[in-house]
This record gives C-alpha cells, structure tokens and sequence, in this order.
C-alpha cells in the first residue's frame, strides 16, 4: 500500500474514532471540520488573487445522459452544455480570471493537481467528506482553502447552491 493510500486509511480511523467518541455521524463530523476549515481559512484565502486560486469542483453534478463533458485522465471537461451547474461555474471563473478550473473525476486527483498547479488558495465543491480530507490535505500544505457543500450527496446529479459559490469565489479582501 503506498504512502498517500495509509495516510488516507490513517485519517479515515481517526475520524471514526472521533465521530464515535462525540457520538455524531461521520457526515456530521465532516461537516464541522469542513465549517471549522472555513472559518479559520477566510481572511488568508481572500487575499489571494482570483488568478492564483485553484477551483475543484466533483464530477457527480454532471446529469447524466445530457452532459457532453470529455473524460480525460483525472478529470472531465465541460462542453458547457447547460445541463448542471458546472457550466456556471466555469464561466464565473472566467469572468473573475481564475487561475484553473477542475472537475474531478475523484478526489485523489487534488494532490497531483496541488503540484501541478502551485495556486495560493483553493475552493473546492464537494460533499462533506471529499471536503474535509482536501481541506486537510491544502492544509498540510499551507493553503488557504474554503469549501461550498453540496446541497445533496450521492455519486451523480448531485446539487450545489450557485449563489453561495459564487459569493464564495468572489470573496476578496483588498
């Protein structure tokens, strides 16, 4: 097993140890990191310039059958079709000057795409658990980094609030 995969079954333990010792759910546990995360990240994922940030976003928003994104590699690539959010997402980016834009095929993809892309910030869209390991995973490398949950779970056709991702990737102080 490599070195990434124990680090992964390790934190996995750790959370559920610790759901079970304050006797909530794993999901709720998740939740709170991902909102403690948030809260403590703010003020420095601010300051970094839109073209210095790193937007991750999950593949499951996708509907199926009407989405003509093009699956490479780690990740899918928006035709823009108009058929789930992600299409607003991406033009939003564009608009603001993003520095990239990604919608993962899995969160293992988030370490690679850290070396790859060197931003100052990251946002990510995700469920409350792929949250908060990359939350902890931007953490390890000292990178601000904010999180909009997905309004409903699953492995597709999942939903986001627009409105609060996009005051989320405007979010700047000077």
């Amino acid at each position: 097993m490599g070195d990434k995969a124990e680090k992964l079954n390790r934190f996995l333990e750790t959370l559920k140890q610790e759901s079970k010792q304050e006797g909530v759910s794993m999901p709720e546990l998740c939740k709170a990191i991902v909102s403690r995360k948030n809260t403590e990240n703010a003020a420095a994922f601010s300051k970094a310039p839109y073209a210095q940030r790193l937007l991750f976003m999950p593949q499951c928003l996708r509907v199926l059958g009407k989405c003509r994104a093009e699956e490479r590699a780690y990740e899918y690539l928006c035709a823009r079709c108009g058929s789930c959010a992600a299409g607003a997402i991406y033009a939003k980016a564009a608009a603001l000057g993003y520095g990239a834009v990604k919608m993962l095929k899995g969160g293992s993809a988030v370490a690679r795409l850290l070396d790859e892309y060197t931003p100052r910030a990251v946002l990510g869209v995700a469920c409350a658990f792929e949250g908060a390991i990359g939350m902890l995973e931007c953490e390890r490398r000292g990178l601000p980094v904010q999180c909009v949950l997905l309004q409903r779970d699953g492995c597709a056709e999942t939903l986001v609030d627009l409105t609060e991702v996009f005051e989320t990737m405007e979010f700047i102080q000077p």
